[in-house]
């Protein structure tokens, strides 16, 4: 089990990359409007549960 600080820097490491590839897909073409939608519902479920912390 990593340490929670290195487990941390992986979360915002990946939260990192999801945002790069979504800079490039809106760039390079289109995505589908299911897949946009099941991107929001993640989206969605991350900001849910980071909320709890305000």
């Amino acid at each position: 089990m990593y340490p929670t600080r290195t487990y941390m820097n992986e979360l915002l490491t990946r939260m990192d990359h999801v945002f790069e590839r979504m800079r490039l897909i809106s760039r390079t073409r289109s995505l589908k409007r299911e897949e946009m939608e099941e991107i929001d519902h993640h989206l969605t479920e991350i900001m849910r549960i980071l909320n709890r912390y305000n």
